[in-house]
């Protein structure tokens, strides 16, 4: 079993996961990186080796749950242990409540919820066995919420409620874990650049806002600009030291002061 400390990142091809990964490797952890795309995966542990770092690819979707097994296993086979789990996968479907299909609704649900579920069903076993006498951390789990799962946002009905599922999971996780050394919080980012959710919606198509939405979401920010990813990670980061050790089952809010994202009935 390695010494060093092991991270694996889900949905780490893009964003806030690559991020997350980023920060994490340079804390000092070895890191898995897990995508849904192969191509978006390899390109984040490239760049992570091409900086000194030790990483692997674990390519799968966190919505199977045969498929969180496999990706566990990868860490298994090559660490031995397991240190943080970063639940970051997830997927937008914008639609209005009324014009929801079941697809949509499902899609959303099975990836952001379901999925952080499969992953920490799949990791608990790995994360408590972690025996390493010279090691005074909690193991850690982070689950990426939104302040959609909060306040809930017009068109997102099906991504609101997937992100209180988030909360109402973790919640429930670190009553069940704390007892065995794992800690187990969220966070809830708002209006984060760079995501598939705040980018500006092409015509027609599934992911980001429209733009007017977007110029007018920077306006309401008290901070005076909207979030990057690195905002994240580095909440994260301390999420997974030794310094949040006695931090358990919170939903810390990431956003510049803003409350909540009002979407227009646009869609």
């Amino acid at each position: 079993m390695s010494g060093r400390r092991v991270a694996l990142v889900t949905g780490a091809g893009r964003g806030i996961g690559s991020a997350v990964a980023r920060r994490l490797a340079a804390d000092g952890l070895s890191l898995v990186v897990n995508d849904l795309d192969e191509s978006s995966a390899f390109e984040t542990v490239e760049e992570l080796r091409a900086m000194g770092f030790m990483a692997i690819p674990a390519v799968g979707s966190v919505a199977v749950p045969e498929s969180a097994d496999h990706i566990v296993d990868a860490v298994r086979e090559e660490f031995g242990r397991l240190d943080v789990l970063v639940n970051n996968a997830g997927v937008t479907r914008p639609a209005m409540a009324h014009r929801m299909t079941d697809e949509t609704w499902e899609f959303v649900i099975d990836v952001a919820l379901t999925g952080t579920f499969n992953m920490c069903r799949s990791a608990f076993s790995l994360l408590r066995d972690v025996d390493d006498s010279t090691d005074s951390h909690n193991k850690k789990v982070v689950n990426l919420s939104s302040i959609n799962g909060i306040y809930g946002t017009a068109a997102n009905a099906n991504y609101s409620a997937a992100k209180a599922g988030v909360n109402g999971l973790t919640r429930a996780l670190s009553r069940e874990w704390a007892p065995h050394g794992i800690n187990v919080n969220a966070i809830a980012p708002g209006y984060i650049s760079g995501t598939r959710m705040t980018s500006v919606q092409e015509n027609g198509g599934d992911f980001g806002l429209p733009e007017e939405v977007i110029r007018s979401v920077e306006t309401t920010i008290p901070i005076g600009r909207v979030g990057i990813p690195e905002d994240v990670a580095g909440v994260c980061s301390w999420l997974a030291s030794v310094d949040s050790d006695y931090v358990c089952g919170q939903v810390i809010e990431v956003h510049g002061g803003m409350e909540i994202i009002r979407v227009a009935d646009y869609a």
